[in-house]
């Protein structure tokens, strides 16, 4: 089993483990390296795909690029400018691309006409881009003027790694990632106390969830019991456009302002989640959402928080959320800690997450990280 390092959490918070380029030959190597550079737009891109691409010539990397902020250049005309900036002849090279080219004039130009002009030979796709504006148009449109075009190099990778923006195109709600830490007893540690049930080290590498997401839900009684910040501390410093939501659901508005969680941080603001009006706190933007089952609609949330640009949102806080996202159906991957002794409270899961099943599984001193999917 791989060990617990900084860069395989990376692998993992991202929807990995990803292809290694250094194993394989080719076009999937070239795929790979794109996947790699496409790992660096991830939780910067929403509402847009993390596109990474690769421009390549006689297997020599001529320019590598990807799409780190919707309305800049995606990710082709990136590997096309590093091409540019290194002095190289990109013309009659292969363009390896994680997603189909966009063919549509959106904030940006389509990037198969870049493609074309710079006078790409061939193009190799990872996945095909289920945006009804794209939907195979732009893998026509190149075939069309005489490029070839290869789909499907390393496909079951490049569609999960862009499964979120897949699942936004389609329903309008962001892809929710559950993190969960639990003893070998099944349970957070009692209710009203705060419990350590993973070492600090792992808690630092679970980070990574954070910055691959771009908004984190807890609920209010997690708050009320570790008083959190819930900032974005991942080690390697971020883009500052980055946005982080920091989110709790307040139904009641019960919650102090004295909490640190509404305390200012830059790129990284608070917001309040209510059932109707509550008494304001300074500072603080509340959401006003409909009531779901014990407090607010959490389907409802997951579409505000859409439109705001998220397209990945983590659920951190406590056994009563993670019961209610379970419940609701709405999670799409489950991050469980478990570690090797009991937390001492009562167990938190039933039959809820009976369905998904475990794509990897990580140990560490003290317990394991398994990521499950649904029916996977």
């Amino acid at each position: 089993m791989p060990e617990l390092t900084p860069a395989w959490a990376w692998q993992i918070a991202t929807g990995g483990p990803w292809p290694d380029p250094c194993a394989l030959r080719g076009d999937e190597r070239l795929m790979a390296l794109a996947i790699q550079e496409g790992l660096k737009g991830v939780g910067l891109s929403s509402p847009n795909p993390p596109v990474g691409c690769i421009i390549a010539k006689d297997g020599k990397v001529l320019g590598r690029g990807v799409h780190t902020k919707a309305g800049t250049p995606h990710g082709e005309i990136m590997a096309l400018r590093d091409a540019a900036q290194r002095g190289a002849d990109v013309g009659g090279a292969t363009a390896y691309v994680t997603l189909e080219p966009c063919c549509h004039h959106g904030r940006t130009p389509p990037c198969t006409d870049a493609l074309l002009a710079a006078g790409i030979a061939r193009v190799v796709v990872g996945t095909k881009d289920s945006n009804p504006r794209v939907d195979g148009g732009g893998m026509a449109l190149l075939r069309s003027r005489g490029v070839e075009v290869t789909e499907s190099v390393l496909g079951e990778a490049c569609h999960r790694f862009h499964a979120p923006f897949f699942k936004l195109i389609r329903t309008g709600l962001p892809w929710v990632i559950l993190k969960l830490a639990l003893g070998s007893d099944g349970s957070t540690g009692p209710d009203t106390e705060r419990t350590q049930v993973t070492p600090p080290e792992v808690q630092k590498l679970a980070h990574a969830l954070r910055r691959a997401c771009e908004a984190i839900v807890v609920g209010s009684g997690t708050v009320a019991v570790d008083d959190p910040q819930l900032s974005d501390r991942w080690p390697e410093p971020s883009v500052p456009h980055r946005q982080f939501l920091r989110v709790v659901l307040d139904s009641h508005g019960r919650l102090s302002p004295d909490c640190r969680i509404w305390q200012p941080l830059e790129g990284q603001p608070a917001l309040r989640a209510t059932v109707g009006a509550r008494p304001t706190i300074p500072g603080v933007e509340d959401l006003q959402l409909p009531p779901g089952p014990r407090g607010c609609s959490l389907r409802h949330l997951l579409h505000e928080l859409a439109a705001r640009g998220v397209g990945r949102v983590l659920f951190e806080g406590g056994p009563t959320l993670a019961k209610r996202a379970l419940a609701e159906g709405l999670v799409d991957e489950f991050h469980r800690f478990t570690s090797d002794q009991p937390a001492g409270g009562p167990p938190v899961l039933g039959q809820d997450a009976d369905h998904f099943k475990v794509r990897t599984s990580t140990p560490f001193p003290g317990g394991h990280w398994d990521v499950l999917v649904q029916g996977c």
